[in-house]
């Protein structure tokens, strides 16, 4: 019968001892401060694989650090997810002036109705996701107080929307039967 331990040390023998070729490599960005510690980490685990097949059973000691070492591993694969996830969110100016996708950081600062009407999108994202906002509600938003033809309401409103899409919100901002919203299964952050 094996034990935890030795499951889990099986299950690591066929991750080191597979060749170096059938680790996929992406290349990373010249400014990555992960990189060079991360190839450091791989040498130093690839040469304690190699010292655990050769050398006798470990020591107590030596499986206590190798615990240690598999736990501090879990939670930089959890910090690196979380990482991801940020790089990955929709940042927005508090009041719409401006937006931030993983493509750059864009200004709507002078363009007033699609400015409101994407912070009125953004906090409806975070106080109710996955509720769309009609187009009553993103013309309320976009030109509050004005009293137009409601076939003119939807032209603007749907005017603002593809703005926002050209700009960079394509894919995430979204369409439904009953109106606009910010994908729910995006992470929106807004920035004061």
């Amino acid at each position: 019968m094996l034990d935890a331990d030795s499951t889990s040390m099986a299950s690591t023998d066929l991750v080191f001892n597979s060749s170096k070729r059938d680790v996929p490599t992406l290349p990373a960005p010249a400014h990555d401060p992960i990189e060079a510690p991360l190839t450091e980490l791989m040498v130093a685990a690839r040469k304690l694989m190699a010292a655990v097949h050769i050398g006798p059973g470990l020591s107590p000691r030596a499986r206590a650090e190798l615990n240690q070492a598999r736990h501090l591993l879990e939670a930089l694969g959890a910090a690196i997810d979380s990482r991801d996830l940020a790089i990955d969110a929709l940042m927005v100016a508090d009041d719409g002036t401006w937006f931030q996708t993983q493509a750059g950081r864009v200004d709507v600062a002078r363009r007033g109705a699609v400015r409101r009407i994407l912070a009125g999108l953004s906090h409806a994202r975070l106080e109710s996701p996955g509720k769309a906002l009609t187009v009553d509600e993103l013309f309320g938003i976009g030109w509050p107080g004005e009293r137009i033809p409601y076939e003119s309401q939807v032209r603007r409103v749907y005017t603002a929307v593809w703005t926002l899409r050209t700009l960079g919100l394509e894919g995430l901002l979204l369409t439904r039967d009953e109106g606009y919203l910010l994908d729910p299964k995006r992470t929106v952050r807004m920035v004061a």
